[in-house]
């Protein structure tokens, strides 16, 4: 009876675990978009080029864990390029319509991410822990 319970318990945190990787896998694809995104509006609005730098070196890093996260999940690198390349799009197009509410939305959750993955990660774990039975 314990080693069910066991084996039920570590399905569980593997399935934790799983549900926690793949939402902070979408986290960083969106805020590599959203870094990509905003970076060209401000370059094409002729702002500072420290600020423009500054949204690169922050897609950089969302891209990189992206790709990392994905391979540890086995995704298929044409694959996360593709999806990459499809939310990049939308982004583009939310961004045409309303900058300052795609802004609003990903701004803090990309920076708190980029930042500080820890806080994210909990956030994941914690809402997986509710709906993971």
């Amino acid at each position: 009876m314990t080693f069910s319970l066991h084996a039920n318990e570590d399905a569980k945190e593997g399935k934790i675990a799983r549900y926690v990787m793949e939402n902070i896998q979408k986290d960083y694809v969106n805020c590599y978009s959203f870094y990509k995104v905003a970076s060209e509006s401000f370059r094409k609005a002729g702002k500072d080029k420290e600020l423009i730098n500054s949204l690169e070196k922050s897609a950089d890093a969302a891209l990189k864990y992206n790709y990392d996260l994905g391979e540890i999940m086995g995704l298929n690198p044409e694959v996360m390029s593709q999806m990459t390349k499809d939310k990049v799009n939308d982004f583009v197009k939310l961004a045409n319509k309303d900058f300052a509410s795609l802004a609003k939305k990903y701004g803090l959750v990309c920076k708190n991410l980029v930042e500080n993955p820890e806080q994210r990660t909990n956030y994941w774990e914690n809402k997986g822990k509710k709906i993971i039975k």
